[in-house]
């Protein structure tokens, strides 16, 4: 494989204090700064060629055969279907990638496990996933960021280490990848597409790293090169922020009811804090509000206004909290809504609806336990939950991608993922 697509592995600490930056640095226009390069041919082969295909079947229920629940707000708009996969299997699916996933086979012999097999497919919930597109995926601790285009196109971005000890983040399209530039620690955060642009967070591009971000947006059919690049500077030299998550690419109906912005916005982790910024469409970044986030976030979305979903208790080495699996859903200037597992969630995400958002997360039965269990529930457009978290079912890995109302779930319980196809709304 070539050394172009090689992932970065690196510990995001990023510089505080303005010994680290100049005032030229921090004057500098949002939309200035290096050009991304010219795009570099990725040839085929290399790629992982295609995992083994899934070959969906109805799912039996009956006595002795787990089933599916839904949470209150949800109800099924397709029948369940399973596949046989191999247990060493991966998948992770785009937001708003419904009906689609990237899918990686693994070789769990070797140490640490080796991919053999990667690729975007369209699943065909009567027959066998299809339409495989490599995507840059080569070491199984190193996934890159992806998305998926309204178009069905699958997008990566990933970060690789130069010899001179600065990193560069590529945008993969198609057969080819758009290096965005260069810097130290230099990094891929978050990717997302929709139907009219695509939006990449990174680290703050620089010949020193520095706190802050970079938030690059354009339209899913162009090339990375024509994407615009803002840079988001924090309010004080010694902030120690750095990016999170896209929260939102494109404005939901509630936040088009509640007069919001229709910018991408974006969140940074800033001490004990999640602030949330707004990159307008041909303007300069501005903060929105932070919530709370002393011990960690799992997600954070935006509906009627942006809503994090937070530990609610710190987290010690072995993944375990003393006061169990406390979660909370923080909004700016308002109090925070607090659910529980029985431990604290490995994975979790925040899915917009049609109408309101759909939580899910992956937590273990307790702490150190083996059996682990997918817990989802509907909030509404405030980010209040409308019910208690429903468990949904014992799963070793799942994901979650949302459209309007349609929602799928992919849940694997060891060596069988089952396709849940529901369509969910708050009251």
């Amino acid at each position: 494989m070539g050394p172009r697509l090689a992932p970065l592995v690196a510990t995001l600490l990023l510089a505080t204090g303005c010994d680290r930056c100049t005032p030229k640095d921090r004057d500098t226009p949002a939309d200035a700064g290096p050009k991304p390069l010219a795009p570099i041919p990725i040839p085929k082969d290399e790629l992982l060629p295609p995992p083994a295909p899934w070959v969906f079947k109805t799912a039996r229920i009956g006595p002795g055969i787990p089933g599916i629940a839904l949470p209150t707000g949800c109800q099924m708009r397709a029948p369940l279907v399973r596949a046989k996969v191999s247990a060493s299997t991966r998948f992770v699916a785009a937001p708003r990638g419904t009906g689609a996933l990237v899918v990686a086979d693994a070789d769990e012999k070797e140490s640490p496990p080796r991919l053999v097999g990667v690729a975007g497919v369209v699943l065909d919930a009567e027959g066998e996933s299809k339409q495989p597109t490599g995507v840059p995926w080569l070491d199984a601790d190193a996934m890159p960021r992806l998305a998926r285009t309204d178009a069905g196109a699958w997008i990566a971005a990933y970060a690789e280490q130069g010899e001179d000890k600065l990193a560069r983040v590529l945008v993969h399209q198609g057969d080819h990848a758009t290096p965005m530039g260069e810097g130290d620690r230099f990094d891929a955060i978050d990717l997302a597409c929709g139907a009219t642009r695509c939006a990449l967070l990174t680290t703050r591009l620089g010949n020193v790293a520095a706190a802050g971000a970079e938030v690059w947006v354009g339209a899913p059919n162009e090339p990375a090169s024509t994407w615009k690049r803002t840079e988001i500077v924090p309010d004080t030299a010694e902030s120690d922020a750095r990016p999170s998550c896209i929260a939102r690419l494109e404005s939901a109906p509630a936040a088009e009811d509640a007069g919001a912005g229709g910018g991408v916005v974006v969140a940074l982790v800033e001490g004990q804090e999640l602030v949330f910024w707004e990159v307008p469409d041909g303007g300069a970044a501005r903060s929105l509000g932070r919530v709370p986030a002393p011990f960690g976030i799992v997600d954070a979305t935006v509906a009627a206004g942006p809503i994090a979903l937070v530990y609610g208790a710190a987290i010690d080495d072995e993944g375990c909290a003393k006061e169990g699996g406390k979660l909370r859903f923080e909004r700016i200037g308002k109090e925070a809504a607090e659910v529980r597992a029985h431990a604290p969630p490995i994975m979790g995400a925040l899915r917009p609806l049609e109408r309101g958002v759909l939580a899910a997360y992956l937590a273990p039965l307790g702490c150190g336990s083996p059996r682990k269990v997918a817990y989802a529930v509907v909030l509404d457009a405030e980010g209040v939950p409308v019910s208690a978290p429903m468990p949904v079912a014992d799963a070793t890995s799942f994901a979650v991608a949302a459209r309007g109302s349609d929602v799928d779930m992919w849940i694997q319980q060891e060596d069988e993922v089952t396709w849940v196809r529901a369509a969910c709304a708050a009251p």
